[in-house]
């Protein structure tokens, strides 16, 4: 977009549009603010522990506000449409129901798709009653950001067609008509094909207004996006899926999607959404209370109709029906809880209506709630929860307690140094927590070993860990993470043995550069023989503000200044540049310095620094008084070289 490079705009066929402008601003002015370039954005160079969290936050919080904004809208709508308890109590479920809220704290697409889509057949619902034309519009607005959303959204088109023929022909068949003159046929198919061709040339100005590579190649990026689209529908996913208990390439089959919708919902929401259903035949005399229901109900089973025909089935794609049926368990709740208060132990209690309704909102918080931040590993208890749930659909689809496992292994000993092994496809969540290093797991040199419920039971490349699992099982795992009495993360390893075990430690308190301060040092020995390694474990600490990526030297010289042995490297085996140190934290930073086997014996002067790899210009080193130390190094102490013993 900067450089006025409009055809590279076109990233994927979804499209992701409007997450690239929302979350794009987030991310720009994240960056500018701490200074980042891209690549540490992206993770591509290395940052302070903490930074890409931050960054995923600051993406993010554009397209949780849109959200919230349109969960405010979606009452309003539904406001102008009745004036029960409804569209309260349908923001209400909106703003608890988990699987929106997982979806909706992602950096991602599918929540904002769910989003645009309700939206924009809120607006069409409102035409349809009240024939208002800016209400056409703005759901060709809205409908049109769904479409550079993701390209499900496709579906609108059609539905949108459906719900003005559907409503016309009611209003036909009741007497009322279309246009004077016409037959009533042709009055219907005009009123339905000028609604619709308003609402897509809405959608279609929007689309190619807010997507450059529209400008330039339209035609061909139609075409990309229908080849991709046919290949998702025809292709089964490359990763396979596991669903009532079975793990496959092929198509999932419909019945995952019922599945998904089950186990999903909550207690709450579940059974009032079918009760929703019944309302609307219940209340068949009041014509916005059944067209509102039945639209819905003709939505959600469209969609998942639609969502079925393709042969790659996730849990995420199946998100836009869950808003809508948020709404119908609205309609229920309210339904239901009039129909309690009318039976005759209660009549007369108008307050009683609002007690059920308030009971049912303070149950459905309570059951989501306390999931936070972790919504996505809630399941419904009708069906028998989370237990009942890891037999039939696969958990942890967003790395779920990953992060836990990261913080887990920093709070161990020298977990800067450590190395941990898991399998890459959800690596992000525990790689931008965790302040060691992160590898593949089949890595020979891992201190520690993760393994997720998601790999798991999707058996996700299992060539490469599968005997590792096994030979790990045999053992307790060192921690787990566990959500709803399932496990989700094992962690196997042993933490490490302790650096420079028995050696001298002592406080050394000199100031490098502004940002830098040398506080301890701890050494192996003090005596060595030639040929033998002398570990050097230095205590680092900074005020987090260390732009530069400095490296440390460790010198062994003569008296007079002669260097006989050295060790340079970037902190941490090169895990953690200066520049990504955070303020107050410790870094355990040691060195290894080989002593040759020629080395004479004597005393000799053991000294560490730092200076610019690029320019080889030392950072200034001061004591504890202020004082400029000569050539910028910490002179540690002495180390005796005794002679080597006979053999």
């Amino acid at each position: 977009m900067l450089t006025g490079d409009w055809t590279s705009t076109f990233q994927q066929y979804h499209p992701g549009v409007t997450t690239m402008w929302l979350s794009g601003i987030g991310l720009k002015a994240f960056a500018s603010l701490r200074d980042l370039s891209s690549d540490q954005l992206l993770g591509l160079e290395p940052t302070q522990p903490g930074i890409i969290t931050e960054a995923v936050v600051a993406g993010v919080m554009p397209l949780a506000l849109a959200i919230a904004l349109c969960i405010t809208l979606c009452y309003v709508l539904l406001r102008r449409l009745m004036d029960s308890q409804v569209p309260f109590v349908a923001a209400c479920l909106l703003a608890l129901d988990p699987l929106y809220i997982a979806y909706s704290q992602v950096l991602h697409v599918d929540a904002l798709l769910a989003t645009f889509m309700l939206v924009s057949v809120l607006f069409l619902l409102n035409y349809l009653h009240q024939g208002k034309g800016s209400d056409i519009v703005l759901s060709g607005v809205f409908g049109g950001l769904a479409l550079l959303t993701k390209t499900p959204s496709l579906f609108l088109v059609p539905y949108t067609g459906l719900a003005v023929g559907g409503y016309r022909l009611v209003v036909h068949r009741s007497g009322v008509p279309i246009h004077k003159g016409w037959p009533r046929w042709a009055g219907w198919l005009w009123a339905m094909g000028r609604t619709v061709m308003i609402w897509a040339l809405v959608a279609t100005g929007v689309s190619v207004i807010l997507w450059p590579t529209m400008w330039v190649q339209p035609i061909e990026v139609l075409r990309r996006i229908g080849q991709r689209i046919v290949f998702h529908v025809e292709t089964p996913h490359r990763n396979p899926v596991f669903f009532n208990g079975q793990i496959t390439l092929d198509d999932a089959g419909p019945l995952f999607y019922l599945a998904v919708i089950g186990w999903k919902t909550t207690l709450v929401t579940l059974p009032m959404t079918f009760a929703g259903v019944l309302s609307g035949i219940q209340h068949l005399g009041q014509r916005k209370w059944k067209l509102v229901t039945w639209l819905l109900v003709a939505y959600v089973v469209l969609f998942t109709t639609q969502m079925c025909l393709a042969a790659r089935k996730e849990i995420a794609y199946l998100l836009p029906t869950f808003p809508a049926l948020d709404i119908l368990a609205a309609f229920g709740l309210v339904w239901t809880a009039e129909a309690v208060a009318r039976a005759r132990w209660w009549r007369g209690l108008r307050w009683l209506p609002s007690v059920i309704i308030g009971a049912a909102l303070v149950l459905q918080a309570g059951l989501v709630l306390p999931r936070h931040p972790y919504y996505g590993t809630l399941h419904n208890r009708l069906l028998g929860g989370s237990r009942v749930a890891q037999h039939i659909l696969p958990l942890q689809d967003q790395g779920e307690g990953l992060d836990l496992a990261a913080q887990y292994l920093n709070t161990l000993p020298h977990a800067q140094r450590a190395t941990a092994g898991l399998h890459q496809r959800s690596a992000a969540m525990f790689r931008r927590n965790f302040i060691g290093l992160t590898t593949n797991m089949d890595d020979p040199q891992v201190d520690y070993r993760i393994y997720y419920v998601n790999q798991v039971m999707r058996r996700l490349e299992i060539d490469t860990w599968g005997a590792l699992w096994k030979a790990d099982r045999q053992a307790d795992p060192l921690w787990t993470v566990a959500f709803g009495s399932v496990t989700y993360v094992w962690i196997y390893g042993v933490p490490p043995a302790e650096l420079a075990p028995g050696g001298s430690e002592w406080a050394v308190n000199r100031q490098l550069g502004e940002h830098i301060r040398l506080e301890r040092v701890r050494l192996s020995t003090d005596k060595l023989v030639p040929g033998n390694t002398l570990t050097i474990v230095l205590y680092w600490r900074s005020d987090g503000m260390v732009e530069s990526s400095y490296k440390v030297f460790c010198h062994l010289m003569t008296e007079d200044g002669r260097l006989v042995a050295q060790r340079d490297g970037i902190p941490l085996a090169g895990v953690r540049p200066t520049s990504t140190w955070r303020a107050d934290e410790w870094i355990e930073d040691s060195y290894e310095i080989l002593l040759g086997a020629d080395l004479p014996p004597g005393e000799y002067k053991l000294s560490v620094g730092m200076y610019d790899g690029d320019s080889m210009k030392r950072v200034p080193v001061h004591d504890a008084d202020g004082n400029r130390v000569p050539d910028d190094h910490i002179v540690l102490r002495q180390v005796t070289i005794e002679p080597a013993p006979d053999l």
